[in-house]
């Protein structure tokens, strides 16, 4: 058994440099996919987390989940709606991220407060919030803003 060893050195070093130049080459295809994967996995749960928040501050807050944003227009709750609808927005925009299954669950949301993210002075107004509610399926129409009582 020495002998051969001895006989082949040369082919053995010869492969033995072709099995590490495999493995490197390997490793240069599989570790950025292993990276990539690990990334989406962490997307992924941190966006489940948000939406695990979400679903808290909808619970520990019914009256911002069914506020009438017409209504509150003027008064102190303005302010904890519309940090409650930016969360709703940023969950939405991170779950639909996550898997595009997510859009009609989103879109439920979304839609119960058509007037306040269709107001064309407050988020309407904003980049993204035409596009997130565009993946949706929903889109700003007229009766989604808040009616004004005028008197003759």
């Amino acid at each position: 058994m020495w002998n051969w060893l001895r006989r082949n050195t040369e082919q053995l070093a010869a492969l033995g440099g072709i099995a590490t130049a495999f493995a490197a080459l390997s490793a240069l295809i599989i570790i950025p996919y292993q990276v990539s994967q690990a990334d989406l996995i962490q997307r992924d749960q941190t966006a489940r987390e948000i939406y695990r928040e979400f679903l808290n501050l909808t619970v520990q807050k019914p009256e911002l989940a069914q506020a009438d944003y017409c209504s509150l227009r003027g008064t102190t709750e303005l302010t904890a709606y519309g940090a409650y609808v930016e969360y709703l927005l940023y969950t939405s925009e991170q779950m639909i991220e996550t898997s595009p299954d997510w859009r009609a669950p989103m879109a439920g949301y979304l839609s119960d407060h058509m007037e306040y993210l269709c107001d064309a002075e407050g988020l309407g107004a904003r980049d993204g919030v035409a596009d997130l509610l565009a993946q949706t399926g929903l889109v700003c129409k007229p009766e989604n803003t808040c009616q004004e009582n005028t008197r003759p």
